[in-house]
């Protein structure tokens, strides 16, 4: 199959290998070489423990989520916490995940990470798509980390 290789684990190595790049906090993403083609991106949580988790959302989109669903969604054993994707008609990588760093001003997706105590910490990193869409690579990456882990990761809820 052409286009972005799936990565042989679910950490920053795997994924640097399979040719993600960043994985730089959201607070530099405005410095950050992001691309304003397709692609897909991944939020990354840097500490392996099981993280606190807080009652009250800082993200600007939504409400919070009860605890007892986010201590249900957590998947333990990968940083891995968010799968996304940027079309490049809606402005590609840069737009989209400028959208997500400013707390969920226009992006709804994955808003559970605004609920993870340490996330000042997390890491963005993105890959282009220039030979798929971004939508179907996506779906593959997620349906690929439901294989190993038996679920999506912790911020990806089913549409």
């Amino acid at each position: 199959m052409g286009g972005l290789p799936l990565p042989r684990a679910w950490d920053r190595a795997s994924l640097e290998v399979v040719g993600f790049e960043g994985f730089v906090p959201f607070a530099d993403l405005a410095a950050a070489r992001v691309p304003t083609e397709t692609g897909i991106y991944m939020v990354l949580r840097t500490a392996a423990t099981t993280p606190e988790l807080l009652e009250l959302t800082r993200a600007r989109a939504g409400s919070a989520y009860r605890l007892e669903d986010l201590t249900a969604r957590w998947v333990p054993g990968t940083p891995v916490v968010y799968i996304g994707k940027a079309e490049a008609k809606a402005g590609g990588l840069r737009k989209r995940l400028g959208q997500y760093a400013r707390k969920g001003a226009s992006h709804k997706g994955g808003r559970s990470i605004w609920q993870l105590a340490d996330q000042d910490e997390l890491l963005v990193a993105w890959a282009t798509t220039p030979d798929e869409s971004a939508e179907d690579v996506e779906i593959r990456y997620r349906d690929a980390f439901a294989e190993i882990y038996g679920r999506w990761p912790f911020a990806n809820r089913k549409r």
